[in-house]
């Protein structure tokens, strides 16, 4: 697992494993959200086997799967939702590139600073200025 610590209450990863869960629980994660649809690899874990490990582990886990390029706005409405909670989330996919332009649109929704979202996506090596102008523009009614 390959972490990106976004801020105190987020961090991003590609594909967790079982096994990383444990971990996950010991850095203070409440929640873990899957955005990636199961069966997209043969070699991936399904959800199912991944919320019994976080259960196991007293985390809360959800399923918000969506595909490269297929973003809507109710998945960023879920995503506020969840950063909304005030609880420590940590967010994956195949690798970390669909959660975190996730996190920027929601971010992007809210009239939060562009240049603080495109410094955090350079550093991670994530192109996200284009999915998030239509955030900054109103396109997206949230």
């Amino acid at each position: 697992m390959k972490s990106i610590i976004v801020n105190e209450n987020l961090s991003i990863s590609d594909q967790i494993e079982a096994t990383d869960i444990e971990q996950l629980a010991q850095e203070g994660v409440q929640v873990i959200m899957c955005n990636r649809p199961d069966e997209e690899a043969a070699e991936q874990p399904s959800f199912s086997d991944m919320a019994a490990a976080a259960e196991a582990n007293g985390i809360e886990a959800l399923y918000i799967p969506l595909k490269t390029g297929e973003m809507k706005a109710e998945h960023v409405r879920q995503m506020r939702r969840l950063q909304d909670s005030g609880k420590r989330l940590h967010a994956f996919c195949r690798s970390g590139n669909r959660s975190f332009c996730l996190y920027a649109a929601a971010h992007a929704s809210r009239g939060l600073p562009k240049d603080e979202i495109l410094q955090q996506a350079e550093k991670a090596g994530i192109a996200v200025e284009e999915i998030i102008k239509p955030y900054y523009k109103g396109a997206l009614n949230l």
